[in-house]
């Protein structure tokens, strides 16, 4: 399924429970520029992009949803990370905190319920 980058912007702002305003707010620009956006009325430039993309913990690829990474993906990038004998327990630690530490910006209840209602079928 294809997602336009102004659901995108949609999803991220309302999820973060914040109006178009406070948004904008954040960004330093105005409502009106938002709510073009989300309308399809208007692109955003690569400045705007990266600022969302700050604003929300998140990569520019996954703002624009280039590759989508499933679940497998997921679970063998982090086998290989944590069997792997080049990065110490120091490194290892600092990723794992800036992974819960983004945990906070999701909505994990979300992801938890996904997770345990597929466990339980």
């Amino acid at each position: 399924m294809e997602v336009f980058v102004s659901e995108k912007i949609r999803r991220l702002r309302k999820s973060n429970k914040l109006t178009q305003e406070q948004f904008a707010e954040k960004l330093d620009i105005s409502r009106s520029k938002v709510s073009s956006w989300e309308r399809r009325k208007r692109s955003m430039t690569v400045t705007d992009a990266i600022k969302i993309a700050k604003l929300f913990h998140i990569s520019l690829d996954n703002f624009f949803e280039i590759k989508e990474i499933t679940e497998e993906d997921y679970i063998e990038i982090s086998d290989r990370f944590f069997k792997s004998e080049k990065i110490d327990l120091k490194e290892k630690t600092k990723v794992v905190n800036i992974i819960n530490k983004n945990f906070k910006y999701g909505n994990i209840d979300e992801i938890y319920n996904k997770m345990t209602q597929s466990d339980s079928i």
